[in-house]
C-alpha cells in the first residue's frame, strides 16, 4: 500500500452543522489511514455539533487573520513569527502575493493574507504533503494564496453557491492553479470543464451517505397515524420553502389532514414564520428549528414524504445534490424534489421519486396528494430509492474515490510534469514542489 501523506484541508468553518459531507469524509479517509490537519478560517458561532465530530482524530487549528488588542502573547508571537519567517524565506513571493491579495480581495485583503501566511508557516512546521480546500470561495483563495507564498500545491472541492456565484474568470484560475479539482455532481463537472477546457482536471466524486446511521429508519418504519410531510434544509431562498408551504395551504383547502414539519435555521426564519401565519397554516406546517442527525433520523423513522423544492435563485444561487435528499432515500422515503442542477442524477422522476417544476405550487401539491392517496406508490418509490443510494451514493465508495483522488494529487505535486514560468520562484515550504504557476495565474 503506498505510504499515506499528510494533508492540510482548509475549510471556512469547522465543525459545520450543515456540512456533515465534509465531516464524513474526514472520518472516512482517517479509517483509510491518512493523516490530517483541519485549517478553519472560523471559529464555530456556538450552534449545535454533530455528535461524529467527537470521533475526528485531526488537530483542528483556528487560523488567525492578524495581532489584535487582548489576543494571548504567544498566539500575538507566532503571528509575527509567520510573516517574517516567510517574508524572509520568500520575499519575492510574499511582496507579489501581497499585492495581488489588495488588489483582488478589497477590503478584506489583509485578513485574507494573513491567514494565508500563518497557514504557509506551518505547512513548514507540520511538513505536510498537500494541501486540500473544500468550497471555490474563501478556503481556495486562502489555498490559492499558499501556493503563491510557497508553491506548494493545493486541490480543492467546489460544490455549489461557491460555484454559481463565482465569477468564471476567478474560478477558471483557481482551477489552473490547481493540481486536481473534485466537484460533487455531473452537472457541476460539465459547468467547471467548460470554464477551463482542457487545463484543469475536473474529478467527479459524489458525497455519500452513511448508510449505517439509516439502518434503523429502513427497518422500523410502521403505520403512522398521520401523513407528515418533512423537509430539512437551511432556511434560504434556494430551497424553495415558501413553495412548500403554499402547497399546503392548497392541500388544506382540498381536506387532507396531515402535519409538515420544517427543520433548519436561516435568514427565511421569520418570513417564513410570516408566510405560515398569513395562509393560516400553523396547524399543520411547524418549523422545527435546528437539529442534529440524530434527532433528523428520528423524524425520517415516522415521515411519510419528504419534500425539497429546490429552485435557481435570481442571481444564480442553486443545490448541487442535497444530502437531505440521500438520507430521505435511504429511510425508504418517497422523495418530491425538483430537476435543477444535480437532483436528477440522483431522483429518476416516478422510479425513485418525483420531480416536479421549480417554483411551481400546484406540481408540489398534486404530488403529495398522489403519494397521500396511493401508499403503495409511496412505497415502491421510496425502495427504489434506498437501492439508487446505495448503489451509487454510499459513504465507503465516495471516500475511497477521494482518497484515490488525492493520492494520485500527491503524485503529481511530487512529479510535476508543467515546466516553470519565468520569474515564479517555486520553492516548497515543508511540502514538495507542486506546479509552478503564480498565484495570479
Amino acid at each position: 500500500m503506498p505510504q499515506q501523506p499528510k494533508i492540510a484541508y482548509i475549510v471556512k468553518t469547522f465543525p459545520k452543522l450543515s456540512e456533515t459531507f465534509i465531516l464524513n469524509e474526514i472520518l472516512g479517509l482517517e479509517k483509510l489511514g491518512m493523516e490530517i490537519e483541519i485549517f478553519s478560517l472560523r471559529s464555530p458561532s456556538g450552534e449545535p455539533v454533530q455528535a461524529a465530530a467527537g470521533e475526528v482524530k485531526a488537530k483542528v487549528t483556528y487560523v488567525p487573520a492578524r495581532v489584535e488588542h487582548g489576543m494571548p502573547p504567544p498566539l500575538a508571537c507566532s503571528i509575527l513569527l509567520a510573516h517574517l519567517f516567510v517574508a524572509l524565506s520568500h520575499p519575492w513571493q510574499y511582496a507579489r502575493t501581497a499585492l495581488f491579495c489588495r488588489s483582488e480581495h478589497g477590503d478584506r485583503w489583509l485578513k485574507n493574507f494573513g491567514q494565508a501566511v500563518f497557514i504557509a508557516y506551518r505547512l513548514q512546521c507540520g511538513r505536510f504533503n498537500h494541501l486540500h480546500a473544500h468550497f471555490a470561495n474563501l478556503p481556495t483563495s486562502v489555498a490559492e494564496m499558499v501556493h503563491g507564498l510557497t508553491g506548494a500545491a493545493y486541490s480543492f472541492t467546489a460544490h455549489a453557491k461557491d460555484i454559481y456565484l463565482t465569477e468564471p474568470v476567478e474560478l477558471k484560475r483557481k482551477m489552473e492553479g490547481a493540481v486536481c479539482v473534485l466537484t460533487c455532481t455531473a452537472y457541476n463537472q460539465r459547468y467547471l470543464d467548460a470554464i477551463s477546457p482542457g487545463l484543469a482536471t475536473v474529478h467527479l466524486a459524489y458525497h455519500g451517505v452513511d448508510t449505517a446511521r439509516f439502518e434503523s429508519v429502513a427497518t422500523s418504519l410502521g403505520v403512522r397515524a398521520e401523513p407528515l410531510i418533512l423537509s430539512v434544509g437551511r432556511l434560504c431562498e434556494k430551497k424553495g420553502f415558501p413553495y412548500l408551504i403554499r402547497a399546503c395551504r392548497i392541500l388544506k383547502d382540498r381536506g387532507f389532514q396531515f402535519q409538515c414539519g420544517i427543520v433548519g435555521s436561516g435568514e427565511l426564519y421569520s418570513d417564513l414564520n410570516a408566510l405560515i401565519s398569513e395562509l393560516d397554516v400553523a396547524d399543520c406546517v411547524s418549523l422545527r428549528g435546528q437539529m442534529v442527525q440524530k434527532e433528523v433520523i428520528v423524524l425520517y423513522r415516522s415521515a411519510s414524504i419528504f419534500v425539497l423544492p429546490c429552485l435557481v435563485t435570481d442571481d444564480g444561487d442553486r443545490d448541487g445534490i442535497p444530502n437531505v435528499v440521500m438520507e430521505a432515500m435511504v429511510s425508504r422515503i418517497p422523495v418530491i424534489s425538483t430537476p435543477i442542477s444535480g437532483i436528477p442524477e440522483l431522483v429518476d422522476d416516478m422510479v425513485n421519486g418525483i420531480l416536479v417544476p421549480e417554483r411551481d405550487i400546484r406540481a408540489i401539491a398534486d404530488a403529495i396528494e398522489m403519494l397521500l392517496l396511493q401508499p403503495a406508490l409511496g412505497r415502491r418509490l421510496g425502495g427504489n430509492g434506498r437501492t439508487r443510494v446505495l448503489d451509487r451514493f454510499a459513504l465507503d465508495a465516495s471516500v475511497r474515490r477521494v482518497h484515490g483522488i488525492l493520492m494520485q494529487a500527491v503524485d503529481a505535486s511530487r512529479h510535476p510534469t508543467r515546466s516553470p514560468k519565468p520569474g515564479v520562484d517555486a520553492v516548497g515550504v515543508g511540502v514538495p514542489a507542486g506546479p509552478t504557476r503564480s498565484v495570479d495565474g
